[in-house]
């Protein structure tokens, strides 16, 4: 594109409004390019960083599902040193 802007800066044939204003589209046109290609840049960052949150979030759920299992099993050991603990009490006090 630069290219044609060169090549349109040196015509002499052309009334000079009008090599002003086609070098003013060229140049808007490279302009939009670049900004439509760092808007695709930036959505593929923002999608792979959407991806690696879900990953996370999986990871997370995982680990959390984990805890609470263990969570679980801790809850019912206590209660069975509890009720073991109580049924000891009971017998020292009969």
């Amino acid at each position: 594109m630069k290219e044609r802007i060169e090549r349109l800066k040196k015509l002499t044939n052309i009334p000079h409004k009008e090599i002003v204003w086609l070098i003013e589209q060229a140049e808007l046109a490279v302009k939009q390019r670049e900004i439509i290609e760092e808007n695709k840049r930036q959505q593929e960052v923002t999608v792979h960083q959407f991806r690696q949150a879900q990953k996370d979030i999986q990871h997370l759920s995982g680990d959390r599902k984990r805890y609470k299992q263990a969570l679980e099993k801790i809850i019912t050991n206590l209660n069975f040193a509890i009720t073991v603990a109580q049924n000891e009490l009971e017998g020292d006090v009969k």
